[in-house]
């Protein structure tokens, strides 16, 4: 595709201030973009600046939306700010705040370019889908994680197939590659079968068959570790459940949550496999950066695309949803799993550069 890149684009990336999948590959796609040929920055819809700010580089300018959750005038919010910079291109990458954007970018003459984070059939919001349908047709493209994904999409919007593009997530590897280097996060405890879940704290995210298949492959392997990677509330009725579960099957000696971890690539890195349980994914960030690395993965059947990244019996293992027996099948069986090679093929920087350049 040809472009002029006289003169610089403006992008402007917007997200909220947690550290969810796809608000890490929204930064991770805003730095592929060459700083050469585009103007980039980064708008946070959100009360506080929150735990991404600790994943976008330094040198980036970050604008401050500050509101207390997305129905306080978010959509006026973010009109003031593209009014104010004047971009080309405003982009996101969240359902709710994709249709919100749109709106506005639609209202102040600007282009706009959306990523669906999930599926419409699977997402258990009520609203999401709806107010996808509404807007959709405005955008100026439309980023399909998946072909499935790319499909519905435009089956259920009626947007033009022109505008959808089926982009697979990025990979950072220089990031990854940096990160995963450190010095191991593990305690030396005596020999351990570390197994890690990297993730948000969730129902979607299946932390709770986790711990119950782990409570299985002890039988099998009484050395068994799992370590549970990624920020928690435990105010929050299913983390609670989770730990009290732990708590009442004394599985405290075994199950371990580290928190918060900016660095999450080391706990993967120095772990004998990745577990990833489940529900409900739209293209599963961490499970294609375990198998960067090079660690066997166990994995539920939560969407279509798992089932083609994941080669069963070569670098890892395909288990059936909710159904913890098979989740610890696969635990057990993947530790055997040796010198296998990367079976996802990720989309590139020219692909994403092309895009942002020619919308």
């Amino acid at each position: 595709m040809i472009y002029n890149m006289c003169t610089k684009r403006k992008v402007l990336f917007f997200l909220p201030s947690d550290t969810g999948g796809a608000q890490r590959m929204t930064v991770t796609i805003a730095k592929l973009l060459p700083l050469e040929q585009f103007e980039v920055k980064f708008v946070i819809v959100h009360r506080s600046l929150g735990t991404i700010v600790k994943f976008i580089p330094k040198g980036y300018e970050i604008i401050h939306i500050p509101v207390h959750n997305i129905y306080c005038a978010a959509t006026l919010r973010m009109m003031c700010v593209i009014r104010r910079e004047k971009p080309d291109v405003v982009f996101s990458s969240l359902l709710y705040l994709n249709a919100r954007l749109i709106i506005a970018a639609k209202l102040c003459g600007c282009k706009s370019v959306v990523r669906n984070n999930i599926d419409l059939s699977r997402t258990l919001s009520k609203t999401a889908p709806v107010l996808v349908k509404m807007t959709y047709r405005w955008a100026d493209g439309v980023i399909a994680q998946q072909e499935e994904m790319h499909d519905e999409i435009i089956a259920y919007t009626g947007i033009s197939k022109e505008k959808v593009v089926t982009l697979h997530n990025p990979l950072d590897v220089e990031d990854i590659d940096k990160k995963s280097s450190v010095a191991s996060p593990f305690i030396d405890e005596g020999p351990q079968v570390k197994y890690v879940w990297v993730g948000r704290f969730s129902y979607e995210k299946g932390q709770d068959l986790a711990v119950k298949a782990l409570q299985l492959v002890i039988n099998t392997i009484p050395n068994a570790h799992l370590y549970l990677v990624g920020e928690y509330d435990r105010n929050d009725d299913y983390c609670k459940s989770v730990f009290d579960y732990v708590e009442k099957h004394c599985l405290t000696d075994v199950v371990h949550f580290t928190g918060f971890d900016t660095n999450p690539y080391r706990w993967v890195k120095n772990c004998d496999c990745y577990v990833m349980p489940s529900r409900l994914e739209g293209l599963p960030n961490s499970l294609i950066d375990a198998m960067y690395i090079g660690k066997p993965v166990v994995a539920t059947k939560c969407i279509p695309v798992v089932e083609r990244i994941v080669k069963d019996g070569y670098n890892g293992y395909l288990v059936d949803n909710e159904d913890v027996e098979s989740i610890a099948n696969g635990m057990i069986k993947a530790l055997q799993l040796k010198n296998f090679s990367m079976t996802y093929n990720p989309a590139s920087k020219e692909d994403f550069i092309n895009l942002f350049a020619s919308i």
